[in-house]
């Protein structure tokens, strides 16, 4: 059952505690693939990717156990190797990664930024599909900002996992409770979408 939280600007304390409920794990023991691929246009939007990593490494996740993973670094999805196809073990850093590969991690982590940006590598690279299936394996999902774009309805060829188009850092969000109809839902800071399955709920 696929579980994904949506979010505006991350967690907080009571969002926290449902997201460790789901993950079930001690965050000592929590293994995370942090992508920071809509952070990587400026030197402000990178200042972010720091922020993200201190913050997961505040929630008790070792940093080890974070694998940072720059889609910019993968070739494009159908391209043929030419001389670097001798190589035999291409780190996992620099290459697409398989379903199984995903499914080793407990939760995947997208940082805000330009949200364009981030779903135009994530299809370029054809992680957006393995993605899906990950998710469906029950690998858990925490988007922040333009990483809870890509996954709802913001744009015809995201990740579909929700239909609405999610308006983030809005100055009055939503009122909590079940996600009706199609409209847009404007989250405030400290505010999550919550998917389980097919049941959404704002938090």
């Amino acid at each position: 059952m696929r579980t994904l939280f949506l979010t505006s600007s991350g967690l907080n304390e009571n969002t926290s505690d449902v997201f460790w409920k789901c993950i079930n794990k001690d965050p000592s023991d929590t293994k995370v693939v942090f992508i920071p691929s809509a952070s990587i246009r400026n030197d402000s939007a990178k200042e972010g990717i720091a922020v993200c990593v201190e913050r997961l490494m505040n929630m008790g996740i070792p940093f080890e156990n974070i694998l940072i993973y720059d889609l910019s670094l993968l070739i494009s999805a159908g391209y043929e190797r030419t001389y670097s196809g001798y190589i035999q073990d291409i780190p996992v850093t620099l290459r697409l990664m398989s379903v199984s590969e995903l499914n080793q991690f407990d939760v995947i982590v997208f940082s805000g930024g330009d949200a364009a940006l981030l779903l135009g590598e994530l299809n370029r690279t054809g992680l957006s599909d393995k993605i899906k299936q990950a998710l469906e394996n029950g690998l858990i999902y925490l988007g922040i900002s333009a990483g809870s774009m890509v996954a709802a309805g913001n744009f015809s060829d995201g990740l579909g996992c929700l239909e609405n188009p999610i308006i983030p850092h809005a100055d009055k969000g939503i009122s909590s409770g079940e996600v009706s109809g199609k409209e847009p839902i404007y989250l405030s800071d400290g505010q999550t979408i919550l998917i389980k399955g097919e049941q959404k709920t704002i938090l």
